[in-house]
C-alpha cells in the first residue's frame, strides 16, 4: 500500500495545480448543490401559506437564487472538468512511463523468471487504477464528506436533534462498508493475482503458437486457460458474494435513516409544530446524502478492487536488486578489445556454484571459440560479460579496465551479441537494423551488402519497410541472423559474442551466414560459442569447457593432435561413434 500511495501522491504533486483546480470546482458545486435545497423550502413554505405580495416576492426572489446557484453549480462543473483531464489522463500517462522506468531497471534473471503477459497487465493496471482511486477519492471521499459535513450544518440549524441522529447514521454506515471492504481486499488481492496467472497462460501459449500447433497442443493449452479461468472466476464468486452482502446492509440502514425522518417529522406536525418546507429540506437533503452514501458504498468496492489491482505491480517496485551502475562507475572506452576474466565464482540463486576462480585471458583482436556439453558454462560466461548477471567475487576487465568501473550503457554499448534465435521487434526491417540510430539510405544499403542481407532486403514487398511481424517470425532463421549481423556491423563494437549463431541454420545459409560473419569479425576481439565444431575451425583459439573449468585449449589441429576432450567431440560430430 505504502508504495502505490507514495507513487500516486508523487503524480498528484506534479499536477497540483490541476488538483487544486478539481478541488475547487467540486467544491463550490458541492456547497451550492446542498444549499439549494434551503431555497425550495423557503418556496414550499410560501406555497403552502396564503397568498400576499411580500410571499410571492419571497418566491420569486428565493427562484432567481436558484436560477443563480444553478449557473454557479454549471459553472463549477467546468473549472472541474478543464483539472481533471491533466489529473487523471496525464497521471496515468505519467505512472505508464514510470512503470517501464521501473521495469527495465530489473535484472536481466527477473524477465526469465516471470511471464512477460503477466508483467504487462500487472503494469496496466497499476497505471489505470490510478483513475479509479483518483476519481474514487475526489468523487466520493473528498466530495462526501464535505457534503456530510455540510448536511450536519444545516440539519443542526433546523433541527438539532435529527442532526446528532444523522451524525451517528453517518458513523456506523461508512465504519461498515470501510472495515468491511478492507477486510474483503484480500479476496480482491486473490482475483488480481488469479487473472494475472491468466493474462501469463494467454501470452506463453500466444508467443508459442508455432509449436502449440506443430505439436497439436490446441486442446492441452486449452485445458490450462480454461483451468486458470476457472480459477479467477472461483475467486470473483466469493468476493461478489461478500459485495452484495454489503449492499443488503447498506440497504437495511439506508432504510432506517428514512424511517427516522418520516417519524420525526410526524411527530412534529402531531405538536402543531411542522413546516412543509422543511419537510422538503430535510427530505432533498437526505435523498441526495442517500444516494451519494449509497454510490459511496458501491464503489468503495471499486477502490479496493483498484488497489488490489495495483497491489501486484508494486512488488515489483519494492524489488532492490536492480542493474544499478557502481557509484564509481563512468563512460569508458573500450580501445583495443582485450578481455580478462580473474579468479571468477560465480553460482545462480539457490544451485551449485559453477564457476569457481576461473581465469580466462582473451588478446586484443583475437577470436576465441568456446565448446562444451551443455551447463558447462558458456553461456554464463556470456551473461557474465555483459553483467547480465554478477560473479560473487574475482573481477572481469576490459583494456585492463574494472568492468564495474564502467556504467552499464557504455559497457553493453561496446560488446555486440548475436544470439542463436535473433530477437527482432515487430517493427520494419530499417528499424531493426538502426536501431535508433539515425543512417542514410546510402550508408543502410552499405551496411546490409555487408551483411550479405541486401538481396534478400530487396524482395520483400515494401524493401527496409516492411514489417518483420511479431518477433522477427515473417524472416527464415538466416534472415533474422543476418538482420543481427546488419545491427552488428552498424554499432561496429570492439567486441563480438556470438552465442551459436549458426546452429539452427541448413548448411547453405550457415555457410552464406559464416561469410558475413568473417567480415565482421575483422580486426576485433570474438567470442564465439558453439556446438557445432565445424563453425569454429578458423579460431585462434579454442577453449574447452566442463563444469565451469577449462580442461583443454589451443587451436583446432592442436587439439585434435592431443586427442582429449575435444578430439572425441569431434569425431562423435564426424559421425565416426554413429555405429557403436
Amino acid at each position: 500500500m505504502q508504495i502505490i500511495f507514495k507513487e500516486y501522491s508523487k503524480v498528484i504533486w506534479q499536477k497540483k495545480w490541476y488538483f487544486l483546480l478539481c478541488l475547487l470546482g467540486l467544491s463550490s458545486a458541492t456547497i451550492l448543490d446542498f444549499y439549494v435545497p434551503v431555497l425550495y423550502k423557503n418556496i414550499a413554505n410560501g406555497l403552502a401559506s396564503e397568498y400576499s405580495a411580500a410571499t410571492h416576492a419571497m418566491m420569486l426572489h428565493n427562484l432567481v437564487l436558484i436560477a443563480v446557484f444553478y449557473a454557479g453549480i454549471w459553472l463549477s462543473w467546468r473549472v472541474l472538468e478543464f483539472g481533471i483531464i491533466p489529473v487523471d489522463g496525464g497521471g496515468v500517462s505519467l505512472l505508464e512511463k514510470r512503470c517501464f522506468d521501473v521495469l527495465k531497471k530489473q535484472k536481466y534473471i527477473f524477465f526469465e523468471n516471470s511471464f512477460s503477459g503477466s508483467l504487462i497487465k500487472q503494469a496496466n493496471r497499476f497505471s489505470r487504477s490510478f483513475e479509479i482511486i483518483m476519481d474514487w477519492c475526489l468523487f466520493q471521499l473528498f466530495q462526501n464528506i464535505l457534503a456530510i459535513s455540510i448536511a450536519f450544518v444545516i440539519f443542526y440549524q433546523q433541527q438539532p436533534r435529527f442532526a446528532l441522529y444523522f451524525l451517528a447514521w453517518v458513523v456506523v454506515y461508512l465504519a461498515w462498508n470501510i472495515g468491511f471492504s478492507w477486510w474483503k481486499l484480500r479476496f480482491d488481492e486473490a482475483v488480481a493475482k488469479a487473472d494475472s496467472k491468466v493474462g501469463g497462460v494467454y501470452s506463453d501459449a500466444i508467443s508459442n503458437i508455432f509449436i502449440v500447433k506443430s505439436f497439436v497442443l490446441e486442446n492441452i493449452e486449452q485445458q490450462r486457460v480454461d483451468q486458470a479461468a476457472d480459477e479467477v472466476y472461483q475467486r470473483k464468486k466469493i468476493a461478489w458474494i461478500l459485495m452484495f452482502i454489503s449492499f443488503a446492509v447498506q440497504g437495511l440502514m439506508i432504510f432506517a435513516i428514512e424511517l427516522l425522518l418520516m417519524y420525526l417529522m410526524i411527530s412534529k406536525w402531531q405538536t402543531s409544530n411542522f413546516q412543509v418546507g422543511e419537510f422538503v429540506l430535510f427530505q432533498s437533503i437526505l435523498l441526495m446524502l442517500i444516494q451519494r452514501l449509497w454510490e459511496f458504498g458501491r464503489n468503495l468496492r471499486n477502490f479496493f478492487t483498484a488497489l488490489a489491482d495495483a497491489t501486484e505491480m508494486s512488488a515489483v517496485f519494492k524489488n532492490t536488486d536492480l542493474e544499478l551502475d557502481s557509484p564509481q562507475a563512468k563512460m569508458q572506452k573500450i580501445s583495443r578489445g582485450q578481455v580478462s576474466f580473474n579468479n571468477i565464482s560465480f553460482a545462480y540463486a539457490g544451485r551449485q556454484p559453477l564457476f569457481q576462480d576461473f581465469s580466462l585471458h582473451i588478446k586484443a583482436g583475437e577470436k576465441v571459440a568456446l565448446v562444451g556439453h551443455s551447463g558447462s558454462g558458456k553461456s554464463s560466461l556470456t551473461r557474465l560479460l555483459f553483467r547480465f548477471v554478477d560473479a560473487q567475487s574475482g573481477t572481469i576487465q576490459f583494456d585492463g579496465i574494472n568492468s564495474r568501473d564502467f556504467t552499464l550503457a557504455s559497457l553493453r554499448q561496446q560488446i555486440t551479441l548475436i544470439p542463436q534465435q535473433p530477437e527482432l521487434f515487430h517493427r520494419s526491417v530499417r528499424d531493426n537494423i538502426t536501431m535508433g540510430t539515425e543512417v542514410s539510405d546510402i550508408e543502410l544499403h552499405e551496411i546490409a551488402a555487408k551483411a550479405h542481407s541486401l538481396d534478400f532486403i530487396r524482395q520483400l514487398p515494401q524493401q527496409f519497410e516492411t514489417k518483420v511481424g511479431e518477433r522477427g517470425v515473417k524472416l527464415s532463421g538466416g534472415e533474422k541472423q543476418r538482420i543481427a549481423i546488419a545491427r552488428a556491423f552498424l554499432e561496429d563494437a570492439p567486441i563480438v559474442v556470438l552465442d551459436e549463431a549458426t546452429s539452427a541454420l541448413d548448411s547453405l545459409t550457415e555457410q552464406q551466414v559464416q561469410v558475413a560473419i568473417f567480415e565482421l569479425l575483422k580486426h576485433k576481439t570474438a567470442l564465439v560459442i558453439a556446438h557445432r565444431l565445424s563453425t569454429i575451425l578458423r579460431m585462434d583459439r579454442i577453449i574447452v569447457l566442463e563444469h565451469g573449468q577449462i580442461i583443454e585449449q589451443g587451436t583446432h589441429q592442436q587439439l585434435l593432435a592431443h586427442q582429449g576432450r575435444y578430439f572425441q567431440m569431434w569425431q562423435h560430430q564426424q559421425g565416426e561413434f554413429l555405429g557403436e
